[in-house]
């Protein structure tokens, strides 16, 4: 990797020593190093961090993108925010050659959808999209780690497929141990099955509860000073901005590859949005300079976003649905308080936002509305009838959360009609939630390598004993871990 080169594409508003800033830091009192953000995960006054400065990518180093590997890509997204005297150029190149190696996004073309690409981001070890932050995440994690002497435990509450990734990510590194925490009875079969299946310094536990139980319970812990201290808690969800930068360079890459294949259209993307991750990934690579005419957020029944976006308020959203799309069954997504933020709402304002307390600004939801797309929700019965017809007229077999971001482009295309190209962001491979083939067993299910070894695992004799939504339970949870590994 030629980081000489690609020195010359940085943003002039670069800056040598970023600072990170919280969602809930009215008055500007915290300004935060990346480190500490990487040790804290969550901020002091129980904010999310952000970058104080959003680097703007020039017209040069845009066009520049379509000559650079995926690695090249990632080193020059996160040079951005990492000081070169902590983490010099060679060894950024190392961290991001070691994650993104073997790195492939295929871009599968609609036939008979003009128009429609879905960018397939389920090709990961975990055969999911959070694979790609999650390996960036530990390499970096294990360089500061080792530098400073310390070591870490990683608390992540997942709805299905945070897990798996932060467990594959992470597993045999030194100084490092990860305790995941999922909903009981509310992923799939294969998801838990991929959770249990790995050992060591990781280790997964069922909780009594939803996901919103199990991300309360980790943003407890995480603001308990005598916890952190104890295990030195972190986290790696997407509520970690180091968990949420990565995200962004795979938005750079394939606006790039799409580009090169349609240089005169304008490019959208579409983002099944659950816990709005992804999309607040995207949302800061626009700001970085990407050039996205829109972002098309599709939701399920769980749709606190579509209603903010839509109606300008979360009324009646606090409610926890169960759906095919269980990554995506969360009532208060954690990332929305990252976008109100981007978007100029009141730091005060924020926490009563989402606890349907109060609504966001006027003028909030008209900028918001600009950049995003949003007002889709699809039932069950929608998913797996959309993933049936999808499939007979374009060959590509989806799965229920691509199929949301499929159904949300329809939605669009209704209300817009101008010739620009939808990338479908598909976050998982179809192998992962097999439930829908019982009605429509004709349709091929591509499997995803990692998954076959785990077919004849017995759940019942490997589940752990559901634990309670306590915090109590969970450090005692904590205690055995890094005890016994």
């Amino acid at each position: 990797m030629d980081t000489k080169k690609l020195t010359n594409l940085l943003p002039e508003n670069i800056v040598s020593r970023p600072h990170f800033i919280s969602t809930r830091d009215s008055e500007d009192k915290i300004h935060c190093e990346w480190n500490d953000a990487l040790k804290m995960g969550l901020s002091s006054d129980l904010g999310l961090f952000l970058p104080s400065t959003i680097p703007v990518f020039g017209e040069k180093a845009i066009d520049a993108l379509k000559d650079l590997s995926y690695p090249e890509t990632a080193w020059i997204i996160m040079r951005n925010f990492l000081p070169q005297d902590d983490v010099p150029d060679d060894i950024l190149a190392d961290i991001c050659y070691g994650a993104y190696s073997a790195t492939e996004i295929p871009l599968e073309e609609a036939l008979d959808d003009n128009g429609l690409v879905i960018a397939r981001l389920d090709r990961g070890p975990s055969c999911s999209f959070k694979d790609f932050a999650a390996r960036f995440l530990a390499r970096l994690m294990s360089y500061y780690l080792t530098k400073s002497g310390q070591h870490a435990t990683i608390l992540v509450a997942t709805s299905g497929d945070t897990g798996t990734a932060i467990q594959t990510a992470f597993y045999d590194l030194p100084n490092t141990h990860v305790l995941v925490l999922y909903p009981a009875h509310r992923v799939s079969e294969v998801q838990e099955k991929q959770m249990l299946s790995i050992h060591g310094n990781v280790r997964a536990i069922p909780i009594d509860g939803n996901f919103d139980d199990c991300q309360r319970l980790a943003k407890t812990l995480l603001s308990r000073d005598d916890v952190r201290a104890e295990f030195n808690l972190t986290s790696a969800n997407s509520i970690s901005l180091w968990r949420l930068l990565p995200q962004t360079i795979y938005y750079f890459y394939i606006w790039a590859e799409l580009n090169k294949r349609y240089p005169d259209k304008e490019i959208l993307f579409s983002v099944p949005s659950g816990n709005l991750g992804n999309l607040t990934a995207g949302l800061l690579a626009k700001r970085m300079g990407l050039p996205v005419k829109m972002f098309i957020a599709g939701t399920n029944a769980n749709n606190m976003f579509a209603n903010i976006v839509g109606k300008g308020s979360s009324l009646g959203s606090l409610s926890n649905r169960y759906t095919l799309a269980n990554s995506m069954d969360i009532s208060i997504p954690s990332n929305l308080e990252r976008i109100l933020f981007l978007y100029g709402e009141n730091p005060e304002n924020i926490p009563d936002i989402l606890l349907e307390k109060k609504s966001i600004s006027p003028e909030v939801a008209e900028a918001l509305r600009q950049d995003v797309f949003s007002e889709d929700i699809i039932s069950n019965e929608d998913m797996e009838s959309h993933i049936f017809r999808f499939w007979r007229r374009n060959n590509i077999v989806l799965e229920p959360h691509g199929v949301i971001g499929v159904a949300a482009s329809f939605r669009y295309r209704q209300y817009y009609s101008e010739k620009s190209i939808i990338c479908v962001l598909e976050t998982a491979s179809p192998s992962k939630f097999p439930d829908f083939q019982h009605h429509y067993p004709e349709i091929p299910i591509p499997q995803c390598g990692s998954l076959a070894e785990l077919a004849d695992m017995d759940l019942d004799a490997v589940r752990p004993a559901m634990v309670a939504a306590d915090p109590e339970a969970v450090i005692q949870q904590l205690k055995e871990l890094t005890q016994t590994s």
